[in-house]
């Protein structure tokens, strides 16, 4: 009878925990809080950060989220601001902008040693990313804008295949990217796309944040 007692208790307990799954109220890794919260000085909360090279260069829009071990009231999410700092508790303004993950994440873990924690233990994580752009224009199936990988380089190839490739009237063959360069200086490219593709020696374009794609259409 005790085992049987036992089991039935088992069952219900795993209805009512498959119930409360279904009904979107349980939730996996989340705050005591129940989830975001963004409306405490344009504090941005996440619970997991995104997994990225600590070599990854933090820029202005980057959500970072900081974290010292055994200080939750230290726990901060917040967004890069444009002049490259973020406010901290304690310590203020920082900036961060520029600087690694490991190198902005030594820079905090100093700032709170000097005057308020002893040996404190902290994590820089990144929740979002600022976005990097470029734009493809003419004729392929889905112009306009493409979003770059936010820790690596995107290639020609990638940016026309995230615009779902040349359009039947397209001539990859004559592909122009516009790029402006940060004293502002316009240059321009041609490149034959089709030889990218069909020459395995070929070297793909590098694409650079800010550049325009324009594929024009065939003379027919």
């Amino acid at each position: 009878m005790k085992y049987i007692y036992s089991f039935s208790l088992f069952l219900v307990c795993l209805l009512a925990y498959g119930q409360e799954s279904s009904n979107g109220n349980f939730s996996y890794g989340s705050s005591e809080s129940g989830g975001s919260n963004n409306t405490n000085g344009g504090n941005i909360s996440s619970n997991f950060g995104i997994v990225v090279d600590e070599n990854y260069v933090l820029k202005p829009s980057d959500v970072i989220r900081i974290s010292v071990f055994l200080e939750p009231d230290l726990e901060k999410s917040v967004r890069i601001e444009a002049d490259g700092t973020v406010t901290l508790p304690l310590i203020k303004k920082v900036k961060v902008a520029n600087l690694s993950i490991s190198d902005a994440q030594d820079l905090i873990t100093q700032l709170y040693n000097r005057d308020y924690l002893v040996d404190p233990q902290i994590s820089l994580l990144v929740v979002s990313f600022s976005p990097k752009i470029v734009r493809i224009l003419g004729s392929v199936n889905r112009p306009g804008v493409v979003e770059m990988p936010p820790d690596r380089e995107m290639t020609l190839t990638e940016a026309i295949a995230s615009a779902n490739g040349v359009s039947r009237l397209g001539n990859p063959k004559s592909i122009t990217i516009k790029r402006v360069d940060e004293s502002g200086k316009t240059e321009q490219f041609e490149v034959n796309f089709n030889r990218i593709l069909m020459n395995a020696n070929a070297k793909d374009m590098i694409l650079k944040e800010g550049d325009t794609i324009w594929v024009p259409e065939r003379i027919i």
